[in-house]
């Protein structure tokens, strides 16, 4: 009954609606819940010819990237953790880990003004010991799911192309598709959700005669139940105080400063903008402080390949000297299937004491788990 009002409601503003599609992130869904873990695994070896054991190389590298975001509009949470380790043929381990989360309750569900409080961890073979911190303080922004509208506008955009459709949908229709697709798990099984969105379709006057066929309906399956296709838009930025219960330098436990912020843009849905960044510190704060900035972009370039470039930026500051890391990378990705990627990438890394930049070609595989 309530979708129906909804429905009811969209096919009326039709008229105030003009043939341009509609921006993603204009899409707004009651309930975003994303999630990602990913495994990422490389292995480089190479034996001298000429016999030199100094020359030999065999390095490898794992890692674990887990990112959960959830939205609602009495609350949300985040958490995200990141391990990266890498072990020579000199038994030299090298890791870093990080993970953080965060709960925060928004003031009114009608305004995007919260309180939180979280907590961060940190580790690295470069500290002494382990790093842990509790945080509390308020902020603004929200983050909203806007995947629903990404799989009716690729929809859409399949039909068109392959002559379904004598023209796109009206955005009003995606509209509609939008709120049926994400409300998925409302429906008793797939063959009724296909129904309804085929329906949908067949009812705008824009399809050829006869009627979506069975490749149709098989493609629009795969676009709905698409695992690893997500797309968020939004924003929040948070200030407020921590308490350090561990330092990782071995000194004295500090009172913090933190700041941080979070953007997320999706202009299409074959692009995704993230930017992350977080600065905290002591009442000292301009002799010892961490900063860190990160900035990616993908790109689906089709079904089986995208792209990824990121760019990461970290100062720590001990003593008022300050160590900057440069981290870039670009990433092509191959999905032979859906829980399986092949990566060649190239990254770029830039380090204290560095006398030029370190280049690395890699060829890696990964798994999604969720």
């Amino acid at each position: 009954m309530r979708r129906g009002l909804i429905i009811a409601l969209l096919t009326a503003c039709a008229l105030a609606w003009t043939g341009v599609a509609i921006p993603l992130c204009d899409y707004r869904s009651p309930k975003t819940d994303l999630s990602d873990l990913r495994l990422d695994f490389s292995y480089q070896y190479h034996n001298d010819p000429y016999g030199s054991e100094s020359r030999d190389i065999s390095t490898g590298q794992f890692g674990i990237d887990y990112v959960r975001l959830f939205d609602i509009p009495e609350y949300g949470f985040d958490v995200s953790f990141e391990n990266t380790m890498t072990v020579s043929s000199e038994d030299v381990l090298a890791y870093t880990i990080t993970a953080d989360g965060n709960y925060k309750r928004y003031f009114s569900t009608e305004r995007d003004f919260f309180a939180y409080t979280g907590a961060s961890l940190h580790s690295s073979s470069s500290f002494q010991k382990l790093g842990l911190s509790f945080n509390l303080g308020v902020g603004t922004g929200r983050f909203a799911d806007v995947t629903p509208l990404a799989k009716a506008t690729r929809i859409d955009d399949y039909l068109a192309k392959r002559g379904s459709l004598s023209n796109h949908l009206h955005p009003v229709d995606l509209q509609v598709l939008a709120l049926e697709i994400g409300s998925a798990a409302s429906y008793e099984s797939l063959a009724a959700l296909l129904g309804v969105i085929q329906e949908v379709i067949e009812n705008s006057g824009l399809v050829k005669l006869g009627g979506l066929d069975a490749l149709d309906i098989s493609e629009i399956t795969l676009f709905i139940q698409e695992e690893g296709f997500s797309r968020y838009c939004g924003w929040d930025l948070k200030i407020g105080l921590g308490y350090e219960l561990l330092d990782p330098s071995g000194g004295d436990n500090d009172l913090l400063f933190l700041g941080a912020f979070d953007y997320a843009l999706a202009t299409t849905p074959k692009a995704q903008l993230l930017l992350q960044g977080s600065f905290s510190g002591p009442p000292e704060i301009s002799m010892t402080n961490r900063i860190d900035i990160t900035g990616s972009y993908d790109y689906f370039i089709s079904n089986f390949l995208s792209a990824n470039a990121t760019y990461s930026f970290s100062r720590e500051t001990w003593n008022g000297e300050p160590t900057d890391i440069h981290h870039m990378s670009l990433e092509f990705i191959l999905s032979p299937v859906d829980t399986a990627n092949v990566v060649a990438g190239l990254s770029l890394e830039y380090r204290p004491y560095f006398l030029e930049w370190s280049v690395d070609i890699q060829l890696a595989i990964q798994m999604d788990l969720l």
